[in-house]
């Protein structure tokens, strides 16, 4: 019905199908139309709280672009697929939703002055790389549709199931008996010596006869065949584009930045630190707080004693240092006691806020100037585009959406917008460059809806700030090869598999004759192929093939009567066989770093382990129930 609409939306059809719809939304109901009561359908119930459909797919498009940021857009996009993402993403959110469950049962909760601290000292919102910036905070939270109060609500999510896993794997041990073992093995060094049989030249020492290659491409005909692909025409929305586009008038500048001036109010900033000691129900905080005073009056270090008495352990680690305030930062008891304070160096009586008793020092004191015109005018300007591009992006996206729906092209459209048609390159299902590196874009031009069929697509919106229209111009289908042109291909392919074969058992052969008592150095004459020989070498040794040492590692130390040996391919295709001549263990002292680095991997991979176990036990335990396309219950876990 849909198409019919689309093909025949105007006239006397048009008026019919309308009335038709209208009559069966007075019947039944809207809502019954559309996903029963017009409710987001749930994808997942965890223990009666839903996980909806939308939240899945945000959770899908943030793990797609992690990925694609982590390997630096080099990644088949065939593997970031909804389908290839979708279940590691809602398994994700299914963690979250248990652990922050766990984390309000057991009333954890992340302080304001904690949740302050953390965005005043996040370089993020810092243009200096050392002082907040207060615009710049709001300004990159606009830009990513959030509010100061819901960027403060999730950094207290985060942090607090960042407490549940610290207070979990915090509590994993090690005994001096494993980290002895794991500092010997890690200082541990082999030396060994290996034979190596290049692949390639194997492969030039075959030659598959004319017969070989028939029968292979006969047993492999479906593998030979062109690649499905499309080139696409498009239309490209892009705020960035629309941006540059927009006119200022140096008046509409000059009044923004009177605008600033009229509401600057001087301030003064200080830099801060405290000593924190939580109250205590039998009141012993008090005597801590006057052996901290006479500590301070006797000419102690404040950073020593904030970092020996502190309650808070993040600012303890700085010598209580909490960074600059412009009298906003911290709770009205700390700001007030800190604006009495009124030269560098000076120190506080104990003030008593939600948190407990603060002793704070004034470390340092700035006054907040208003920048001048020409400082700011660049700032001002891009705010003002910014302000107006939403508005003209809202306006095109519109005329856009309406003009290419019924349009057969997106010349007219085009044309009508001020826009430019730009074209693709051919690409197959994995995906091409630029725009069509986008798997919406993929998913789209290879829709049964387009392919072949000349329509326009619906709108599609790559981000907040950029959409497209876009329909196939060309669809190349996948088509068979002829023998003469892959016979070079097949070729290769079959010398390869060859030498593949040859080499592994000629490897074999050899690891077993070095087993069984005969010199690397005999065998090196025989094949006049001379031995290399490694000293020493550790587990990250530079300058040698990853998979020697890892194969040098693995083999049992040698004893008598016993050669270690094993034949390996290594990572560039080439065999080898490898003979691990001696194991030498070094003793580390507990003083030593090699000591405590291996105390401090190992304690992370037991606390770890433990937490996976704990978020393990957590979704056997809970009653998670899927649903279907249909929103219907699929399966039950508990």
């Amino acid at each position: 019905m849909l198409e019919l609409i689309r093909e025949k939306m105007q006239g006397t059809f048009a008026t019919i199908i309308v009335v038709l719809l209208c009559s069966v939304f007075a019947m039944w109901g809207v809502e019954r139309l559309f996903d029963r009561g017009g409710k987001t359908r749930a994808a997942v119930t965890v223990n009666g709280e839903d996980i909806t459909e939308p939240e899945v797919a945000r959770a899908t498009q943030a793990m797609r672009q992690r990925y694609v940021e982590m390997l630096g857009g080099k990644v088949d996009s065939t593997f970031l697929s909804d389908q290839m993402l979708r279940e590691p993403a809602l398994d994700s959110i299914i963690s979250r939703k248990l652990l922050a469950e766990k984390t309000a049962k057991m009333k954890m909760i992340i302080g304001p002055t904690t949740i302050d601290r953390e965005i005043v000292g996040d370089s993020m919102f810092s243009k200096d790389g050392k002082s907040f910036d207060p615009e710049l905070f709001k300004e990159k939270l606009r830009s990513a549709g959030m509010t100061p109060t819901m960027y403060r609500q999730q950094l207290s999510a985060q942090m607090e199931l960042s407490q549940l896993h610290e207070a979990i794997a915090g509590t994993a041990f090690v005994t001096e008996r494993q980290v002895e073992a794991a500092a010997v093995l890690a200082a541990q060094t082999r030396s060994f010596e290996y034979i190596q049989f290049p692949l390639q030249a194997a492969m030039d020492g075959i030659t598959p006869t004319s017969e070989a290659v028939e029968q292979y491409f006969k047993d492999h005909n479906n593998e030979f065949t062109t690649e499905e692909k499309v080139s696409i025409e498009y239309l490209d929305l892009n705020k960035a584009n629309l941006v540059k586009d927009i006119k200022l008038e140096e008046s509409d500048i000059r009044a923004s930045y009177d605008q600033e001036v009229a509401a600057f109010k001087p301030s003064t900033e200080r830099r801060a630190a405290h000593i924190l000691i939580e109250v205590k129900p039998d009141g012993s905080e008090q005597a801590v707080l006057e052996q901290i005073k006479k500590r301070l009056a006797a000419g102690e270090s404040f950073a020593a004693l904030a970092k020996q008495f502190s309650s808070d352990k993040e600012s303890a680690k700085e010598g209580g240092d909490v960074g600059f305030s412009s009298g906003n930062v911290f709770v009205p008891e700390f700001e007030q006691a800190l604006a009495g304070l009124a030269n560098k160096g000076d120190v506080s009586a104990p003030v008593k806020t939600e948190f407990g008793y603060h002793i704070i020092k004034l470390l340092d004191k700035r006054d907040a100037a208003l920048p001048s015109f020409e400082e700011r005018k660049p700032e001002i300007e891009k705010q003002l585009r910014q302000a107006k591009v939403g508005a003209i992006y809202a306006e095109k996206l519109d005329q856009m959406t309406e003009s290419t729906y019924s349009a057969g092209d997106l010349a007219g459209p085009a044309s009508e917008l001020k826009m430019d048609v730009q074209k693709t390159a051919a690409f197959g299902r994995r995906g091409g460059v630029g725009v069509a590196a986008q798997q919406k874009v993929i998913d789209a031009a290879f829709s049964g809806d387009l392919l072949d069929s000349g329509k326009n697509s619906q709108v599609i919106e790559l981000s907040a700030d950029r959409a497209i229209v876009l329909r196939v111009s060309n669809h190349e289908i996948s088509k068979p090869r002829e023998l003469a042109d892959v016979t070079a291909e097949i070729v290769k392919i079959i010398k390869h598999d060859q030498a593949v074969i040859a080499l592994k058992a000629k490897a074999e052969s050899i690891k077993n004759r070095v087993q069984s008592g005969t010199p690397m150095s005999v065998i090196g004459s025989e094949e006049k192929i001379t031995p290399v020989s490694l000293a020493s070498k550790n587990r990250n040794a530079q300058g040698v093939d990853t998979s020697l040492t890892a194969a040098a590692f693995k083999l049992a130390k040698p004893a008598a009567n016993v050669v270690a040996a094993d034949a390996i391919q290594l990572a560039n295709g080439d065999w080898a066989v490898l003979h691990l001549v001696t194991v030498s263990d070094i003793q580390v002292g507990k003083d030593s770093e090699e000591y405590k680095a291996a105390r401090q991997k190992l304690d992370s991979a037991v606390g770890n382990e433990d937490f996976s176990l704990y978020e393990k036990d957590l979704k056997e335990s809970a009653k998670i129930i899927r649903k279907d396309a249909a929103g219907d219950t699929k399966n039950k876990e508990s």
